[in-house]
């Protein structure tokens, strides 16, 4: 299901930037405030969504958002008034934040419910999303290369259609009588947990606004090397993360998020080096190998140390999180590309909140044994 939610919403959601720049007139700064407000309103979503999830159940939540999407997708595809408005197809690129918002807590929630070994539960997930996420991009850039934005459009209705298939046949979790009641969520470690996740998806919010523009106005690619750029990363995750969780499984959750997020951070600031698509693309596989180590660990870590019965409403809560990262990265970036041109300054300026995500996260979680996971399973000593 995921796949396919990421090959449609990614394509849309990379490609925005520069379709709010040259289809509706915007400016790069109007393009990071959008996704800004978009993000921003989904965290919201994301909180009270994970609340919900716990009481009704995961299925239903992920089943009615999807179809949601999926009927957003229809409206871009059917009305050309929409797709030309900028107001409109403001509405309707929101919208689509939303519902993508909502689905999030209960996807993590049935993930870890599922799953004996958090870490590699989210590992797979990850590989699912970035199959999606590592196609979509690429199939975005052939579409508006050769074919136009409008194609776009209906990859993104088509393969929201089969997502919503997909999330039909899952099996529902049941809603716990417990997450009823009134549980407190100020665990100090779920909180820095989920600020330090904020921070870091700052940075990887720059693969919209800052990235996109930066390639295509910086450095001159067109609009195909942009999406094999783009599709490059998330493949790289689908052909890598199976020995990556290898590695987190012997490093510890500890390790890898210390280890990943300082190396992801350091990816992106490598794009202020690169002149080319091949040193992009450097750029992509070292930002990648830290994405593979960090993201699991994070959402592995959020699990272990969440009661079972409020597991729906955690994972909400830590995605609303993520979610603020994403929405403050963006307006960073827009703001950054529109006060300074030289590539180092951009990607020191924007990367900044990585390297204090892994200072705060060291020294907060050193020696903790919580947020570490038995490796006997896997046949490795403790």
């Amino acid at each position: 299901m995921s796949a396919f939610r990421g090959l449609g919403f990614s394509s849309v959601w990379i490609f925005s930037a520069l379709y709010f720049r040259e289809v509706l007139g915007l400016n790069v700064l109007d393009d990071g405030l959008i996704i800004t407000v978009a993000t921003l309103a989904g965290a919201i979503f994301q909180r009270y969504s994970g609340i919900y999830s716990d009481m009704v159940g995961h299925k239903k939540v992920v089943v009615a958002a999807a179809s949601v999407f999926t009927f957003l997708f229809l409206i871009l595809v059917a009305s050309s008034a929409v797709r030309t408005s900028p107001i409109y197809y403001t509405i309707i690129f929101v919208a689509l934040t939303l519902s993508g918002s909502v689905i999030q807590p209960s996807i993590y929630s049935i993930v870890s419910a599922s799953s004996e070994i958090k870490s590699k539960g989210f590992s797979a997930l990850r590989i699912g999303a970035n199959i999606g996420w590592g196609l979509g991009p690429a199939v975005g850039g052939f579409a508006v290369y050769f074919l136009g934005y409008y194609y776009l459009f209906i990859f993104g209705f088509a393969s929201s259609f089969i997502s919503l298939l997909f999330a039909l046949l899952l099996h529902e979790s049941k809603p716990s009588a417990t997450s009823l009641q009134r549980a407190s969520v100020e665990n100090t470690m779920l909180i820095v947990l989920s600020f330090t996740a904020l921070l870091i998806f700052m940075v990887q919010a720059q693969e919209t606004v800052t990235l996109s523009n930066y390639v295509h106005i910086v450095r001159g690619l067109n609009y195909f090397e942009l999406g094999l750029l783009y599709g490059a990363g998330g493949l790289i995750v689908v052909l890598t993360q199976g020995f990556m969780y290898k590695m987190i499984r012997i490093l510890g959750n500890y390790n890898s998020f210390l280890i990943g997020s300082v190396i992801y951070t350091a990816g992106f600031l490598s794009f202020g080096f690169a002149y080319n698509l091949l040193g992009m693309l450097a750029s992509t596989v070292v930002l990648t190998i830290g994405e593979d180590l960090a993201f699991p660990s994070s959402a592995a870590m959020v699990a272990l140390v969440s009661k079972k019965e409020n597991i729906g409403k955690n994972m909400g809560m830590y995605n609303a999180f993520i979610s603020v990262g994403r929405a403050t990265g963006p307006l960073l970036g827009g703001a950054v590309l529109n006060f300074t041109s030289a590539p180092v300054e951009i990607w020191g300026l924007v990367t900044l909140s990585g390297f204090v995500s892994a200072a705060i996260f060291g020294i907060v979680f050193r020696g903790q044994s919580r947020i570490q996971e038995s490796q006997n399973e896997d046949g490795l000593a403790e």
